[in-house]
C-alpha cells in the first residue's frame, strides 16, 4: 500500500473583489509531505444560479486560451478548495451549503 503524505492548509490574505465572475481572492500556504510552498490568487467565483466555485490562479497562454498557473492532483485540489470554501463562510464572504443567505439589516 502506498503511503499519503499528510496535507495542511493555512487560508490568508482574504481580498473581496467586484468582476462579473470573480468576488474574492485568497492565498494559501501548503505543506505536502514535509514540503512547503505559497499559491496566490487563489479565486472564488459565482457559480451561475447560485453557489461559489474555487479556481486555481491563471494566466493566458499564447494561443489565448486561459490555463490553471498551478497543476495540482485532484485530491490535494478538493481539499484545497474545501478549506478556502470553509473561510469565505467563516468571514461571511460566502453561505454555507443549506444556509440562507443573511440580509443586510443581519
Amino acid at each position: 500500500m502506498r503511503a499519503v503524505p499528510q496535507v495542511t492548509f493555512q487560508i490568508y490574505n482574504l481580498r473581496p473583489v467586484r468582476t462579473k465572475t470573480v468576488y474574492a481572492f485568497v492565498d494559501a500556504d501548503m505543506e505536502i509531505g514535509g514540503v512547503e510552498f505559497r499559491v496566490c490568487g487563489i479565486q472564488a467565483r459565482h457559480l451561475p444560479g447560485g453557489g461559489t466555485a474555487v479556481h486555481l490562479p491563471c494566466y493566458r497562454d499564447v494561443d489565448g486560451s486561459w490555463r490553471a498557473a498551478v497543476d495540482l492532483p485532484e485530491e490535494v485540489r478538493d481539499a484545497l478548495s474545501a478549506a478556502v470554501l470553509e473561510v469565505l463562510v467563516e468571514e461571511g464572504v460566502a453561505v454555507g451549503r443549506g444556509e440562507a443567505p443573511k440580509s443586510a439589516a443581519e
